[in-house]
């Protein structure tokens, strides 16, 4: 998640749900998946800004009139 975060991408809805993983050789591979919410920080064009995710996992921040309104940036810690 920090590197797609790092190059641009971001989730917007990480959950339980979202996550797969299994043991290889006695190591734990997990990854994250459902990008369907997912946005590019440099695409110019119109922004949604209605409340996506799962809600019980969204951020406060994210759930407040200013963020429906657009006046809240997404910080990395929205998605954890």
């Amino acid at each position: 998640h920090l590197t797609l975060w790092k190059e641009g991408v971001y989730h917007r809805d990480i959950s339980p749900g979202g996550l797969m993983w299994c043991r290889k050789n006695g190591k734990l591979i997990s990854v994250l998946n459902d990008y369907d919410l997912s946005s590019l920080v440099d695409v110019v064009g119109p922004r949604g800004n209605g409340r996506t995710g799962t809600v019980l996992f969204m951020a406060l921040d994210l759930l407040s009139t200013d963020a429906q309104q657009g006046e809240v940036k997404h910080l990395y810690r929205h998605d954890l």
